[in-house]
């Protein structure tokens, strides 16, 4: 009997550790991560907050001239912005997907766009 609690208490401690992991940084809600661009050329990112508002908040203590900012969870987000000033935002699982709709974006509305800021959160 002693033998199968023993082995019972192992597979309970090793299933909420492997669950936890699995959880990601910010657990199970959203982990919320936010990018952002300013008319000066400032940029400014966030990422693993629990609350999209905290994520807002981090953007703009790091970039007090960011006046467009863009949020987004559990993925990655972009800015991109264009020789005659147009932007875009663009998320997506990767990186370098996230970049890549956000020159798409930007390159709707001017040319020459660039990524200039991404985070990810998860």
């Amino acid at each position: 009997m002693k033998a199968w609690v023993t082995g019972l208490g192992a597979l309970f401690a090793g299933a909420v550790f492997a669950s936890a992991a699995m959880a990601g940084q910010c657990g199970y809600d959203y982990c919320w991560g936010a990018v952002g661009i300013g008319p000066s050329g400032e940029w400014g990112w966030a990422n693993n907050h629990m609350h999209e508002d905290e994520a807002i908040w981090s953007v703009q203590q790091n970039c007090p001239g960011c006046n467009n900012i863009k949020t987004f969870y559990n993925t990655c987000g972009a800015m991109a912005v264009g020789s005659n000033g147009a932007w875009g935002f663009g998320w997506a699982a990767s990186r370098g997907q996230a970049e890549g709709n956000a020159i798409g974006y930007c390159s709707e509305h001017g040319a020459g766009c660039t990524p200039v800021v991404w985070s990810c959160s998860n």
